[in-house]
């Protein structure tokens, strides 16, 4: 299996290890009808209010997330950096839905979050910042002519075979709106699984592509070019607001409970810097007609936080990795669970026991598990404190 970034068709692949939250089921429903205003344009919503029955006993998340894509008609997107060999074991009768959805995502550390007529899956920061970046996406477009605006904003089913090259797939992608890729070298080489999803905007769907990479994009203002980019967070748009007296106290209260915003005045002139979801919510306070959905979209989003994902010692890796440098493997591993690695002073940089290769093969390890295979071939030994992990020599 290759890995850091140069396969992901091994379904053992390190790079698709994330912490995920799933929300109530209720709210995560009523979310998927607001996501129409969070840049991707849904054609139909996912069935969530259906009910199903379930039984699984150790089955890979990517085969149950295969068979519910297939029986139920949703569409999901499984982001590259997720580990679809989680093993789930499940049992739901005659559930709706959305809460066999949410004990998948419980299991697996998982966030979900609708995008148009999907459901993503991933890491918990790019599930929150993904309506944003598609928004942000999309500003340079308003200036664009016409044509080349309609051109990235029409919807369209997309469809590709397996072992796709991601640069392939944004080549293609951006040729459809008569535009050019900048920074094309930017997207890591991958080879991904066959897909076939609903209508989506082009500009959507190359957000979605990029955002597994922690990449975006800025169209230029005549829709001619799209230059990759990092994602510059915080992620968020801004927007201006003039609060009438009437309203202040609860556009307050709102503004109060969202996470991450940030506001200045400039006479009676409010500018709000927040994310696309927290913007519908502040709208909805200023009409005076609270949207059913935008509130569902926000109790989402709390009880996806509130849960956290799962905790580290709950987490189960089966992977394998060949002959692989020992320190990128271990920053990979860093970035993927947030964790702090610290280095004893006696393994200085460019040591050989950290640029070494090591190879090893974990079935449903935990995270000590994983870390002692990894060091333990070059000689090295470790010291954990929940995310804190203190390298040393044995």
């Amino acid at each position: 299996m290759k890995l850091m970034g140069k396969s992901i068709r091994n379904l053992r692949s390190i790079s698709r290890l994330s912490p995920w939250a799933l929300p109530c089921a209720a709210a995560f429903a009523a979310a998927i009808l607001a996501a129409g205003a969070h840049g991707a344009e849904p054609k139909s919503a996912p069935p969530l209010a259906r009910r199903v029955s379930i039984t699984w006993q150790q089955v890979p998340l990517a085969v149950a997330l295969d068979r519910l894509a297939e029986t139920q008609s949703i569409a999901v997107w499984c982001d590259r950096r997720v580990d679809p060999q989680t093993s789930i074991t499940l049992t739901a009768v005659d559930q709706p839905l959305a809460e066999a959805l949410a004990a998948l995502g419980r299991q697996a550390g998982a966030a979900a979050v609708p995008f148009g007529g999907i459901i993503y899956f991933g890491p918990q920061q790019t599930a929150d910042e993904l309506a944003t970046l598609a928004a942000l996406a999309r500003q340079p477009l308003a200036a664009a002519p016409t044509a080349a605006r309609a051109k990235w904003l029409r919807p369209k089913a997309w469809s590709y075979p397996r072992l796709s090259e991601p640069r392939w797939l944004l080549a293609e992608l951006v040729a459809a709106a008569d535009a050019q890729v900048l920074n094309e070298p930017e997207v890591p080489h991958d080879l991904w699984p066959a897909r076939k999803l609903p209508p989506l905007t082009v500009i959507d769907r190359v957000v979605l592509l990029l955002a597994g990479f922690d990449l975006t994009c800025r169209v230029s203002e005549d829709g001619a070019q799209l230059d990759v980019i990092p994602i510059t967070r915080p992620v968020a748009v801004e927007r201006q607001y003039r609060v009438p007296a009437g309203r202040l106290a609860a556009f307050n209260a709102a503004f109060s409970e969202l996470n991450g915003a940030a506001s200045t005045e400039l006479g009676s002139t409010r500018t709000i810097s927040a994310r696309i979801e927290d913007h519908d919510r502040l709208q909805a306070v200023l009409s005076g007609r609270p949207d059913p959905a935008v509130a569902a979209a926000a109790a989402m989003r709390s009880a996806s936080q509130a849960r956290g994902g799962s905790a580290l010692e709950d987490r189960r890796f089966t992977l394998t990795i060949e002959n692989k440098p020992l320190e990128p493997v271990l920053n990979q591993l860093a970035d993927q669970l947030n964790l702090q690695l610290e280095w004893d002073p006696a393994i200085p940089d460019g040591d050989s026991r950290r640029i070494g290769l090591v190879s090893c093969r974990v079935v449903t390890a935990d995270l000590d598990g994983l870390l002692k295979a990894l060091l333990e071939p070059a000689g090295l030994a470790f010291e954990r404190q929940e995310r804190l992990v203190s390298i040393r020599e044995q």
